[in-house]
């Protein structure tokens, strides 16, 4: 049985829809808050995360966007949003979140149970728009570290983090030699994995070891005091791998995480500190008076209506699935028309 969540503020949309999956076969997990169905979603890596489109306080795409970085969720599940909006640049800004599909609103529930039947079965299905790779932030591909940054200095701690004997071991060696047999390139039997490892790390700490001297010398010209890194005796020391200028790798990452900390919290302080804008008095001739009785029949009208919306939408009372969807979603902004209007025979 297929695993999937559905993710939707409204309690009587969600319900409706989660039935209506559960009816056609599904696990269905409901979810009141996006915050809600991602900690389930990572938790039970469901074939298919269902998201409506419109929430009053979070954002859907910025949800599916941080679902997607986890390696496995992207690897395992899908994300399907429900939405009014149908846009360009909304299908784009989907698309580059992750998201497998975005299915217009009022849902056509033949169609959804569909799709989401190619989803759970992880069939092709097309994205909701052409995006670079480059450019995905939950897809595949590759990127330029110049884009993002001024140069690649920057990596030279996890670079130093990778050439160590805890990552380059004999298991390593016999991981790679496995897979050029599986490609068909013929390997000596005689070769020694514990021999290969060593002369693959050292070869690896000369050329972290020579980008490192290289960016040093750049740094501290001819006369200059400052100490330079210099190179271990012992082969595969790890005061080579780690000591870069008399400061550890651990150091160096923190002196990073500290200097970004500290741009953030200026930033934050520049908007905190703002002031918002001052709020002008609409001038009373251009204020529109409203007549009370208007007013009040408009409530009374509305307050009709949402009560025979919620009568008809009663279990049972109809059976057309997209019919009821709509009446849902009527029934919703009749309660938020109600909502807004002023009580009694207060004026607006």
């Amino acid at each position: 049985m297929p695993k999937l969540i559905v993710a939707d503020e409204n309690e009587g949309r969600r319900n409706l829809l989660a039935n209506t999956l559960e009816r056609a076969g599904y696990d269905v997990t409901r979810a009141g808050t996006l915050r809600q169905a991602e900690g389930t979603a990572l938790a039970t890596m469901p074939e298919v995360v269902l998201i409506d489109g419109e929430w009053k306080v979070s954002d859907a795409i910025d949800a599916s966007q941080r679902l997607m970085t986890d390696p496995e969720f992207a690897f395992k599940c899908r994300i399907v949003i429900l939405s009014r909006n149908t846009s360009s640049d909304y299908l784009t800004s989907a698309a580059r979140a992750g998201v497998s599909e975005v299915i217009s609103k009022p849902v056509d529930m033949n169609k959804l149970l569909a799709q989401l039947e190619k989803h759970s079965k992880k069939r092709f299905v097309p994205p909701p728009a052409e995006v670079a790779n480059a450019t995905g932030t939950g897809g595949g591909g590759t990127f330029d570290v110049s884009m993002v940054m001024s140069d690649g200095k920057w990596a030279l701690p996890m670079l130093k983090g990778i050439v160590t004997p805890e990552k380059i071991n004999v298991d390593f060696i016999n991981e790679i030699l496995a897979q050029l047999g599986e490609e068909g390139i013929e390997v000596d039997e005689g070769l020694d994995p514990s021999l290969m490892s060593n002369m693959l790390r050292i070869a690896l700490n000369s050329i972290v070891s020579d980008i490192d001297s290289s960016e040093t010398s750049n740094q501290n010209p001819a006369g200059s005091s400052l100490p330079t890194a210099k190179k271990s005796a012992k082969l595969g020391s790890k005061s080579h791998v780690k000591k870069v200028g008399g400061s550890s790798m651990e150091e160096i990452l923190q002196n990073q995480a500290d200097g970004i900390a500290n741009d953030i919290e200026g930033m934050m302080d520049n908007i905190l500190d703002e002031k918002p804008e001052m709020v002008a008095l609409i001038p009373d001739r251009e204020q529109v008076v409203i007549d009370p009785a208007v007013l009040k029949f408009t409530k009374l009208v509305a307050e009709t209506a949402h009560e025979l919306m919620w009568d008809i939408g009663r279990p049972g009372n109809v059976s057309d699935l997209t019919l009821m969807t709509r009446i849902e979603d009527v029934t919703e902004m009749l309660g938020d028309v109600i909502s807004s209007l002023p009580e009694g025979d207060e004026e607006e």
